[in-house]
């Protein structure tokens, strides 16, 4: 069983994880298996299923980490936008109250959404470049854009001075 998941994972913490994983479901369908007409493919093919199941884990994990090391790096380009002449402090709390919104509503955003709006707004970032981090089509990205910028319309709208009457 050990080599089944060690062969696909190549990681003797992750192959651990992925056995103990398999372990827990054989426990959990011990009659199925008893049953089966070859109880070992079945016992084989739950620990490839058990080390598929951590290689996807493991991708998104990795992809998520992707897209939070890209959302606090667009984060903290807006921080040094934010214009450094001298205000007085009530001006000064009002900007970085409105900066914490505004970052806050791009949070709330869909994973894609809030990273191609942060890099596009706050960063600058080309659409080949958001493609390339995002590992989709610039065409998508456009979308994510365009989608992402309606829902902040939608958060931020008690931001607007003077709001559009309807």
């Amino acid at each position: 069983m050990l080599a089944t998941v060690w062969r696909m994972l190549r990681n003797s913490h992750d192959a651990e994880d992925a056995l103990h994983t398999a372990l827990a479901v054989l426990w959990e369908q011990w009659a199925l298996v008893e049953r089966h007409a070859n109880p070992h493919a079945m016992i084989l093919k739950i620990c490839a299923d058990a080390a598929i199941d951590h290689l996807r884990r493991r991708q998104v994990r990795a992809r998520h980490e992707q897209i939070d090391r890209a959302f606090d790096a667009a984060f903290d380009r807006a921080v040094e936008l934010v214009p450094s002449r001298q205000r007085l402090p009530p001006d000064e709390a009002i900007g970085h109250e409105t900066m914490d919104q505004i970052m806050a509503a791009i949070a709330r955003l869909p994973d894609h959404q809030s990273v191609a709006v942060a890099m596009r707004f706050v960063q600058g970032a080309s659409y080949a470049r958001i493609a390339a981090a995002l590992g989709c089509s610039e065409a998508t990205v456009g979308t994510h854009i365009a989608r992402g910028r309606e829902k902040l319309g939608e958060l931020l709208r008690h931001l607007d001075p003077n709001p559009i009457q309807e």
